[in-house]
């Protein structure tokens, strides 16, 4: 093919040179990135400002409990309000724990540590009592409070560490005569707390935050919303934007059509293109889908691959699903929970109550 021919079938303005670049701002499709017109979630929102406010004038904040699907916002509205906080007082100390990297009582307190003194405690043995002392006689010393947001808090449960946790923050006053704390919890199942010792349960007696999945039209304005502040206006077409939004509703997750947006753009970068078209979402997913199937089968021990494998027919009910993997495998009841909750927190399996049958849940492949 010569020259003039490879010219009348490309368009030379359609194609990308190597210096440019379909984003405008790459950052807006990172997990760290929090919108500023943070939308659909304004009930939400005030009812934990209303958790907060208390602290802000000097007393206990409320305990709060955020709960709801992957992907709906819990973690940036609590993010926001805390950002609010630390413009407007100096009064209340939030305190941001992301479980999944810090799951031991040092972890938890070696973050609270370095929001109370600019730094993480240091790493010659220090007993845990000694930083606890440290950080509660400091904030009671400058008449401040105290919220901390374990987000993921149900992988403390997976380190047997949620009691002790709870415990070490709610019951401070006993040991160190600092009262003035509040405790947000964040995950997705709101049945995992039922396995916190009653004791604990009770000291912790959380307000409940709902976060629902978002709507097909709320998914649509969000992920729009992204684009405009991600790409250079132009770049994503119509007919592309309504296929990440399909896929997104499928997946059930608004933080994979995030992705899923910046994968296309790169696509389509690589494709020198100036425009996101379908074809680059369709790569992008199903170049997702077959890497996300194989760190599954990548990562699963016997136990969880038998699980995954009698899901594959349809879901079941949690008691007949350990009747069936404990037949093949001898595995006892309380790995078998620890897997399947391993699972779910890794987005490969649901759970869902059944009604009218106490505890009972229903486990199905996530799609």
């Amino acid at each position: 093919m010569n020259l003039t021919q490879l010219v009348k079938m490309v368009n030379p303005k359609d194609l990308l040179m190597d210096d440019e670049s379909l984003f405008k701002n790459e950052r807006v499709f990172t997990p760290s990135y929090v919108p500023e017109d943070f939308a659909h979630r304004d009930s939400q929102l005030q009812e934990i400002s209303y958790s907060l406010k208390p602290g802000l004038r000097g007393v206990n904040p409320v305990n709060t409990l955020v709960y709801g699907p992957p992907g709906t916002g819990k973690t940036t509205a609590v993010k926001i309000m805390f950002e609010q906080v630390a413009k407007t007082s100096q009064k209340l100390v939030t305190v941001y724990v992301n479980c999944m990297d810090h799951h031991t009582r040092f972890g938890v307190f070696s973050k609270i540590h370095e929001k109370v003194f600019g730094h993480s405690p240091p790493d010659t043995g220090k007993p845990l009592n000694a930083i606890k002392e440290k950080v509660y006689k400091k904030l009671e010393k400058e008449g401040k409070t105290l919220m901390v947001c374990l987000d993921e808090i149900d992988t403390l449960f997976l380190e047997n560490a949620a009691d002790n946790v709870l415990i070490d923050l709610l019951k401070a006053h006993t040991t160190y005569g600092f009262d003035k704390i509040g405790v947000i919890g964040i995950l997705i199942n709101r049945e995992v707390m039922a396995d916190l010792d009653e004791k604990v349960r009770s000291i912790y007696s959380p307000v409940e935050i709902h976060f629902p999945a978002y709507g097909e039209g709320e998914v649509e304005d969000i992920l729009a919303k992204r684009a405009k502040y991600g790409f250079y206006e132009g770049v994503l077409t119509a007919e592309a934007l309504s296929k990440i939004v399909s896929a997104t509703m499928d997946r059930g997750d608004l933080r994979y059509g995030i992705e899923l947006l910046r994968r296309s753009g790169l696509n389509a970068e690589r494709d020198s293109s100036r425009k996101i078209m379908l074809k680059h979402v369709e790569d992008a997913a199903e170049r997702d889908f077959n890497h996300r199937a194989e760190k599954v089968a990548e990562g699963l021990d016997e136990v969880g691959g038998k699980i995954i494998g009698f899901l594959e027919g349809g879901g079941l009910k949690s008691g007949d699903l350990y009747v069936m993997v404990r037949d093949a495998t001898g595995v006892g009841v309380k790995k078998y929970n620890q897997i399947v909750k391993k699972l779910e927190h890794h987005g490969m399996i649901e759970t869902n109550p059944v009604e009218g049958r106490g505890r009972s849940r229903m486990i199905s492949l996530r799609k």
